[in-house]
């Protein structure tokens, strides 16, 4: 198998035709071919929602066969002259696949994003967060990307996460949000915090008030259930990434709230979250060839007691 790994070509007639025709000249049968290219990914949280799909982006859309499994739709999507692709809701529970998938098809940047809880009072609804920090609370997904997705068999992947996410990506995130924020009026309640811990929870439910309370006293300042996970596997496959996060409620136990917000808050602030998004890909393009700082965070050294001069 390729590097780029195998084409659900299914999908990309489907995208083109339509599913009717689709079904009639493919039947039952994946195609191997290679899907377009892009270096840049998007995956989508519940800071975007559906919100891409409401825009003429997607170009296509396919699958990626992975050493760890058939990957979640990926679609193809063009902003302008940039493409990328995008995987909605962090891979729909196929988080390994997801990642495994990006590296088999050369992805080099990557763009992540959730609404979550503010467990920092200071933070409020609707306001945007840039982390720079994580803690991992992760119960039950694989702890690290096994050794047959990666390229070299040899690779001994033990990665440090100081900084936790790419700097360059975070730095164009905070950036492309203050200048979102600050170019309305009705933007005028929305602040941006530079820098924060996200908790991943295990997910599944909210958390409980001792919970939160647990969070804060370790330096939490949000909690929410996916970017944990984005921020360790991206760093495995040596994929740059960094993430946005809006409020969306208090975290149990810091403020009153009930889902009614959740009504209001989606449809407001889905597309600025997409635009901020949108508004950062070509300076995420312009990093290509780039020293990062991901570089030396990524390959641990062999582990044995003799001297390189030896």
């Amino acid at each position: 198998m390729s590097v780029l790994g195998e084409v659900a070509f299914r999908g990309i007639l489907k995208s083109v035709l339509g599913s009717a025709v689709a079904v009639l000249l493919t039947g039952c049968a994946t195609w191997s071919a290679p899907p377009p290219e892009a270096r840049i990914a998007v995956l989508g949280g519940t800071h975007v929602n559906d919100a891409i799909f409401q825009r003429d982006l997607i170009q296509s859309e396919f699958t990626v066969e992975t050493p760890v499994g058939t990957s979640p739709t990926i679609y193809y999507a063009r902003s302008g002259e940039i493409p990328f692709y995008y995987v909605h809701f962090h891979g729909q529970g196929k988080w390994l696949e997801t990642w495994a998938a990006l590296y088999q098809l050369g992805v080099e940047e990557a763009v992540g994003g959730a609404t979550a809880g503010a467990i920092n009072t200071d933070m409020a609804v609707y306001d945007y967060v840039i982390p720079d920090d994580f803690i991992d609370m992760n119960v039950d997904r694989p702890l690290s990307i096994p050794k047959k997705v990666y390229r070299d068999p040899d690779m001994i992947p033990l990665p440090r996460y100081v900084p936790a996410v790419d700097t360059d990506i975070r730095a164009i995130l905070l950036s492309e949000t203050r200048k979102m924020l600050e170019s309305r009026e009705e933007y005028d309640d929305m602040a941006v915090h530079d820098g924060a811990v996200v908790v991943q929870s295990r997910g599944g439910r909210f958390e409980t008030e001792a919970e939160i309370e647990m969070m804060d006293q370790w330096g939490g300042d949000v909690v929410t259930m996916n970017l944990g996970s984005e921020m360790i596997y991206s760093r495995m496959l040596g994929i740059n990434y960094a993430n946005m996060v809006v409020i969306s409620n208090p975290a149990e136990g810091k403020g009153e709230w009930d889902f009614s917000l959740m009504e209001e808050l989606y449809p407001r602030i889905n597309p600025i979250s997409l635009d901020i998004v949108l508004n950062s890909l070509p300076r995420i393009a312009a990093l290509k060839g780039q020293p990062r700082v991901d570089e030396g965070l990524i390959d641990h050294p062999e582990m044995t007691s003799q001297s390189k001069e030896e």
